[in-house]
């Protein structure tokens, strides 16, 4: 949602969000509400959702690496307390805040999942840090979730067993609660399994860009021995690779008297043999057409000449000849468009990198 969708949201329901502020009693809303999380159902009830009481702006669920998922230590002695009072004097007061804690413990939990949530879909989808710091804010929201499995362990034990029985209307408040209660306590190990996945796949992708930034830095310095060496040993793995002779021996390219012997030689070897061709029998298929996205790089090279670039592969990737390619075809096409280009003698490298993790060259 939108800062302007929400904007209209409030207005459209102004009246409605007010007399629930003034804490009137509301059972009927619309479905837009209660998808924008402006308001949570609680047995009957619907109440705005504290952030909302807090800060409009919440609402947007602008959700930080360095947030906290909430401290609950303060409510649950809050509720052993209150608990205790209650069988001891059976006061209506003491019932009420027992309701009034559950109800924000409930409002806590289902933040809690919902930012969670929004948070390992930031840390995903975010390709503006690097690498190592992504890994060290994967580690930390890591650390973050484990904390909240003794709390989760706490408080389930208080809604399961320690508050039964009190009160009639506290039974049915745990009643309604608990289907999606339950579902964020088990969530967590759904997030701990995927963040550990994550933070396994971006490792393995670490040492992956060291390698290829190691194979460049190879190539741009021209060393030339260690380079042979890097290829040689994978010769059986790799194409456009070469294996070692194991006799040591010189290879020459052969003269042209050489081949034309050569070729005299298979066509005597070839003379005699006779093979009867096989007819084939089938289908002839209809040939299919495919339209070919042609890239002009000599308006390319051209425009490169008259604007002189501090980044090439940038300048290249928003060039409008590739504005006919979108997401990772765009950044494919501009890669091999930045590599023809490392032959010419305009390019010159630097020690940076940017943001694609690409060797920044500067058009001279």
């Amino acid at each position: 949602m939108k800062h302007i969708d929400l904007l209209k949201l409030l207005d459209r329901n102004s009246k409605l969000i007010d007399r629930a502020y003034r804490g009137e009693f509301i059972q009927n809303i619309d479905k837009e509400l209660l998808e924008s999380t402006l308001f949570i159902k609680i047995n009957k009830r619907y109440k705005l959702n504290k952030n909302y009481l807090n800060f409009a702006d919440s609402i947007i669920q602008r959700v930080d690496y360095s947030i906290i998922f909430g401290e609950y230590k303060k409510e649950y002695k809050e509720l052993v307390k209150l608990k205790k009072r209650y069988a001891e004097t059976e006061n209506e007061y003491y019932k009420k805040s027992i309701e009034y804690c559950i109800e924000n413990l409930y409002e806590k939990f289902y933040n809690r999942d919902r930012e969670i949530q929004i948070l390992l879909q930031r840390l995903e989808n975010d390709t503006s840090l690097e690498i190592d710091i992504l890994l060290e804010n994967a580690t930390d929201i890591l650390e973050k979730i484990y904390e909240l499995i003794l709390a989760n362990e706490q408080i389930g034990e208080l809604f399961r067993k320690d508050l039964r029985g009190l009160a009639r209307s506290i039974d049915t408040l745990l009643q309604s609660i608990s289907p999606s209660f339950l579902e964020y306590i088990q969530n967590i190990d759904k997030y701990i399994d995927q963040i550990n996945r994550y933070i396994l796949q971006t490792q393995k992708r670490r040492v992956q860009n060291r390698q290829l930034a190691g194979l460049a830095n190879l190539i741009l310095s021209e060393e030339s021995s260690t380079l042979d060496e890097q290829l040689h040993a994978t010769s059986h793995k790799c194409y456009f690779t070469y294996p070692i002779s194991q006799k040591s021996r010189v290879y020459v390219y052969p003269t042209d008297k050489e081949i034309y012997r050569l070729k005299k030689a298979i066509k005597e070897i070839l003379f005699g043999l006779h093979t009867k061709p096989v007819k084939k029998e089938g289908f002839i298929k209809k040939q299919k057409y495919e339209k070919l996205d042609i890239v002009n790089i000599d308006r390319i090279l051209m425009d490169l000449d008259s604007t002189k670039s501090e980044d090439v592969f940038i300048f290249v990737k928003e060039h409008p000849e590739l504005q006919k390619y979108k997401g990772r075809h765009l950044i494919d096409e501009s890669f091999k468009i930045f590599l023809a280009l490392t032959t010419r003698e305009q390019m010159y490298f630097t020690k940076k990198f940017n943001e694609y993790n690409i060797k920044v060259a500067i058009w001279v």
